[in-house]
C-alpha cells in the first residue's frame, strides 16, 4: 500500500492551492484531489513531488479511495452544507482525521451528529481551520481562563478583504440557510443583522458600527466553554447598520427565489481570488469580549487580535493543524471545535511567526 499522506480535497481551488503550496513549503508529502485532471496536472507541475487523484465529492467510492490513502483529509470543497458531509463520513468510516476551512453554521451544527461515531473511530473532525473562527475560538478560550462563570462572549470582526469566487458563492449559500445565535444556553434561529451595536477598537480604528451575523463561533465556543450567550458581529458603515436590519430579510427572501441561480451564474464556476500583493494588504482585527464572574466579582476581559492576509493565514492554519494531527502523540477525537482540537494559547502563539498578534486586556 502507498504511504498515507495529508490529502487536500478541492486542491485546485483558490484556498486549496494555497494550502498545497504551504504544505510543500514545509516539506510535507501531499495528495492533491479534485475533479479536473488537467488542473491537477498543472498543480503538480507548479509544486513538484505531489501525488494527484481525481475525486468528486458526489462519488462515495472515490472518497473512500482517497481516505484509505490519507492520514488527514483537508477539505476545501464548498459550500459545505451541500458537499461536506460525504467527505466527513468517508473520513470517519476509514478512521482518518478530517479538517476543513468552512465557517458555515448549519453544516457545523449538523456534523455534531457524528461526534459519537468519530470518538468510536478515534478520529478528530475539526471544522473552521481558517483565519475566521479558529483564531477567535481559541482567543475566547484564552480570554475565559480563570473565570468561575462565563455569562457571554461577543466576537467582533473588522475584516474588509477581497473575497475569492468560492467565498462569494459560500456567502450566497449561507444567506439561503438558517442562521443561529446562542442565547440562554441554546442555539436559536436568528436572522443576520438583527442586532447592532457600537464597538470600541484601539486607534487608528476607533469606534465602529457592527451588526450581528451568523459566524461559526456561535457553534464552536459553547462546545468548549460553559457559556450562556454567544454572538458574532462584523463592522459596517454606520448608515449600513441602520439599513441592514430592514433590508436583510427582503434580500434573504429574494435569494430563496430563482434569483439565486442568476447570482450563481454571475459569480461563475471559477476559483479565482486576490493576488499575493492584494492579499498582503488585507488586514483584519478581531475583538473577543468575555463577560462573567472571576474571584466572586463581575469581570470583563478582551482579547484583541490583529493580522494580515486572511487567505494566506488560512493556509498556514490548515497546514499546521494537519501536521499536528499526523503526529503519533495526537490523541483527540470527536467532532471538535478548534480550541478543543488544539491547545488554544499555543495555537495563537504559533501564528505570531506569520504576523498574527494578540493582547489580553481586562
Amino acid at each position: 500500500m502507498a504511504a498515507r499522506r495529508i490529502s487536500v480535497l478541492g486542491a485546485t481551488g483558490y484556498t486549496g492551492r494555497l494550502i498545497v503550496a504551504e504544505l510543500r513549503r514545509r516539506g510535507v508529502a501531499v495528495l492533491a484531489a479534485g475533479r479536473n485532471a488537467e488542473k491537477l496536472r498543472r498543480l503538480a507541475a507548479e509544486n513538484g513531488e505531489i501525488e494527484t487523484m481525481e475525486a468528486d465529492v458526489g462519488d462515495g467510492a472515490a472518497l473512500d479511495r482517497l481516505a484509505v490513502r490519507s492520514r488527514v483529509i483537508i477539505n476545501t470543497a464548498g459550500p459545505f452544507i451541500d458537499y461536506g458531509e460525504p467527505v466527513v463520513r468517508a473520513a470517519i468510516g476509514n478512521a482518518v482525521h478530517y479538517l476543513d476551512t468552512t465557517g458555515e453554521q448549519p453544516f457545523m451544527k449538523a456534523m455534531l451528529a457524528h461526534d459519537t461515531w468519530a470518538r468510536e473511530q478515534s478520529v478528530a473532525v475539526v471544522s473552521a481551520q481558517a483565519f475566521e473562527v479558529a483564531v477567535a475560538d481559541c482567543a475566547a478560550a484564552v480570554g475565559a481562563e480563570g473565570f468561575d462563570d462565563v455569562a457571554a462572549v461577543q466576537v467582533t470582526y473588522v475584516a474588509p478583504f477581497h473575497a475569492s469566487q468560492g467565498t462569494q458563492r459560500t456567502m450566497l449559500r449561507m444567506l439561503q440557510s438558517t442562521g443561529y445565535a446562542y442565547i440562554g444556553g441554546k442555539w436559536v434561529e436568528e436572522a443576520p443583522a438583527k442586532m447592532s451595536r457600537r464597538v470600541e477598537f484601539p486607534a487608528p480604528i476607533g469606534r465602529v458600527s457592527a451588526v450581528s451575523f451568523p459566524s461559526a463561533e456561535v457553534i464552536t465556543i459553547p462546545r468548549h466553554l460553559s457559556v450562556r450567550a454567544v454572538r458574532t458581529f462584523m463592522s459596517v458603515p454606520p448608515i449600513a447598520a441602520r439599513l441592514l436590519s430592514t433590508t436583510v430579510p427582503a434580500v434573504r427572501a429574494l435569494i430563496r427565489t430563482p434569483l439565486a441561480q442568476v447570482l450563481n451564474y454571475w459569480l461563475g464556476s471559477g476559483t479565482g481570488g486576490p493576488d499575493e500583493q492584494t492579499r498582503a494588504q488585507d488586514a483584519f482585527h478581531i475583538a473577543v469580549d468575555v463577560r462573567g464572574v472571576r474571584d466572586g466579582r463581575a469581570r470583563q476581559r478582551r482579547v484583541l487580535v490583529r493580522g494580515r492576509d486572511p487567505y494566506g493565514l488560512t493556509a498556514v492554519i490548515a497546514a499546521h493543524a494537519a501536521v499536528v494531527m499526523c503526529r503519533e502523540t495526537y490523541n483527540r477525537s470527536g467532532v471538535l471545535p478548534p480550541a478543543a482540537a488544539f491547545e488554544p494559547r499555543r495555537f495563537l502563539d504559533y501564528l505570531k511567526e506569520f504576523g498574527l498578534t494578540y493582547q489580553i486586556e481586562s
